[in-house]
């Protein structure tokens, strides 16, 4: 049997730890074109009675709800029919904070109180949908003046006050996201990368020494569990940290 279904978001590897599968050896399915919307690579088989357990490492390049079942292959060309369902979905990284319209249960009209009933209805919808544009202004307003005074700072600058804010206990998880863009976007820049597709341009950063170094240290912070070894907040320097993550400065 398999866990609960695992996740993560487009373009970053996962790692599946001890999954143990019946049948012959597994291996990726060719993608030689390389349009297939996940991407696995075996790190690692042993045997476990008559099965083999794995290490699995799978990159999703299209968000939705995948099974790892149809991109894997026997070594030995035999059917992989008896494998369990192995779901494994893709996130993408959305806007926070607008709201989402839900569809109001239809109301049977029922002579003239069905008709003052949907009149009630319709004027708490209005009501709340009047409450919820001006919530919406608001919050939209309040991130327009954010990202003005992001504008007016550096890279490092916004990267350094997300990092203190994570050293006092207080990073949001729409946070975790803003880091992972600003270092993204400060690699892409300095290896002039602009027109690079998501796929093109993760494999392409992973490849550089440099961007592929400081992508990993991120990826291992970023995703350690709070106050844990990896991630001590009360020694955090952020600093040095900031550093390691960005480019020294734009190549030619």
């Amino acid at each position: 049997m398999t866990k609960t279904t695992e996740s993560t978001t487009v373009g970053r590897p996962y790692t599946i730890e001890n999954i143990v599968l019946p049948g012959t050896k597994l291996e990726p399915k060719a993608d030689p074109d390389r349009t297939a919307p996940v991407s696995i690579r075996i790190v690692d088989a042993a045997p476990h009675g008559t099965s083999l357990r794995y290490t699995l490492e799978a990159t999703g390049w299209e968000p939705g709800a995948h099974d790892l079942r149809e991109f894997l292959v026997r070594a030995d060309g035999t059917a992989t029919t008896d494998l369990p369902p192995i779901p494994f979905a893709v996130q993408s990284v959305l806007m926070v904070g607008i709201p989402r319209v839900s569809t109001p249960e239809p109301v049977p009209v029922t002579g003239l109180a069905g008709y003052r009933q949907q009149a009630i209805l319709a004027a708490a919808l209005w009501l709340a949908g009047l409450l919820a544009l001006a919530w919406l202004l608001r919050r939209r307003r309040g991130q327009t003046e954010a990202a003005t005074t992001d504008a007016a700072t550096t890279p490092a600058e916004q990267l350094s006050r997300l990092i203190a804010k994570a050293r006092g206990g207080t990073l949001a998880p729409a946070d975790d996201a803003a880091i992972e863009r600003l270092v993204y976007d400060a690699w892409r820049r300095s290896l002039h990368l602009d027109d690079a597709n998501p796929r093109s341009l993760v494999a392409a950063l992973r490849r550089d020494e440099a961007a592929g170094r400081a992508i990993s240290r991120m990826e291992a912070w970023l995703h350690a569990p709070r106050g844990s070894d990896a991630q001590p907040s009360e020694a955090l320097d952020v600093a040095a940290l900031v550093e390691g993550l960005l480019p020294k400065e734009p190549r030619r």
